[in-house]
């Protein structure tokens, strides 16, 4: 009976030490930035692709690369202002379950934080350029569309981000060739966000 005690505790021990701990840092680049890093650029990623979409609820109203730059800036702001403590948050709340749990506890913050910035921000930064052009405005329909878009980019985000974290820290070149081109891709919509403006008012 005590050899089977024995066992199952080695055996669970054994299964606890073949999951990583994705939480830890293990690099010469802080884990929690390297994990920004790559929401960063995740994000950015996925509004390049979603940005036809996203044009075609605005009946068209924006060309395809100023768009897709200016939700590259939205993004990166996110993660610049409110991304940071979210990760704080997700990993707080991760310690609670196994080291295996942490991606899906991620990935749900990831999918409420960035649903809701995306589905209150995204809209407001549309709507503040269509309606002094004298075009219609987004519907409700399409605010929750976009809401539930960002919804789905930030849990993918989020997830990548714990899975990969570690990964990137360990590599200084790649996570900053990495951070200099998410920041060129915010830079080019801050300028594209200035020309919006400034033909408008």
């Amino acid at each position: 009976m005590r050899m089977t005690q024995d066992n199952r505790v080695n055996r669970e021990s054994k299964s606890a030490a073949a999951v990583p701990d994705v939480r830890e840092d293990s690099g010469p680049v802080p884990l929690m930035l390297a994990q920004a890093i790559i929401m960063a650029a995740v994000m950015c990623l996925c509004e390049i692709v979603c940005a036809p979409m996203i044009i075609s609820m605005a009946g068209g109203a924006f060309a395809l690369v100023p768009w897709a730059t200016l939700a590259c800036l939205l993004a990166v702001v996110f993660v610049l202002i409110l991304g940071f403590a979210f990760l704080w948050l997700a990993d707080n709340l991760s310690h609670n379950f196994p080291a295996k749990m942490a991606p899906v506890t991620y990935g749900v913050v990831g999918a409420a934080s960035f649903g809701v910035w995306g589905g209150l921000i995204y809209p407001t930064f549309m709507n503040s350029i269509l309606k002094p052009a004298g075009l219609a405005e987004l519907t409700s329909g399409d605010v929750w569309a976009i809401g539930f878009n960002c919804a789905v980019i930030g849990l993918v985000a989020f997830l990548l981000a714990v899975v990969y974290g570690p990964r990137l820290a360990k590599r200084r070149s790649a996570s900053v060739a990495i951070g200099v081109v998410v920041l060129v891709l915010a830079a080019f919509g801050a300028f594209f966000l200035w020309r919006f403006m400034a033909r408008l008012y």
